[in-house]
């Protein structure tokens, strides 16, 4: 009798933990999968931003970096170490974060990345990275 309750409480521990990980596994894929046309817009918004920061890039020197950012609508950025973080937030589903670190090799250039993230879930939907030119 003590072997077939062994056997029935090991089969209900396996269904249980069977169950734990399918629900587990069906809300991590729930992260969103972007379509085509949704990365198209992205990618579209990421490469307006960067060809604005490049104008500003034009009209500011490298000291000047942070106030150029904030001329095409950025918020104050946050700061880490090297890296300069900021922040936009569009009438859109969107909302995009642009950060500056300094070149390592030439005073008046810097790496920009732009990020592009949906609102609803913070889901990455597409980046893009260049260097851009200060005046100088």
């Amino acid at each position: 009798m003590s072997k077939v309750k062994i056997t029935s409480i090991t089969l209900i521990i396996l269904l249980l933990i069977g169950g734990a990980l399918t629900i587990f596994y069906d809300v991590s894929d729930k992260a969103k999968k972007f379509s085509e046309e949704e990365i198209a817009s992205a990618s579209e918004i990421a490469q307006e931003e960067l060809s604005d920061a490049f104008v500003a890039a034009e009209s500011y020197t490298f000291e000047e970096r942070a106030e150029a950012i904030q001329s095409i609508g950025y918020s104050e950025p946050e700061i880490d170490k090297t890296t300069m973080t900021f922040e936009k937030h569009n009438e859109g589903e969107v909302y995009i974060l642009l950060k500056l670190q300094p070149h390592e090799s030439y005073d008046n250039l810097s790496r920009v990345l732009v990020q592009i993230f949906d609102k609803e879930n913070g889901s990455l939907i597409t980046e893009l990275s260049n260097v851009l030119t200060w005046k100088k």
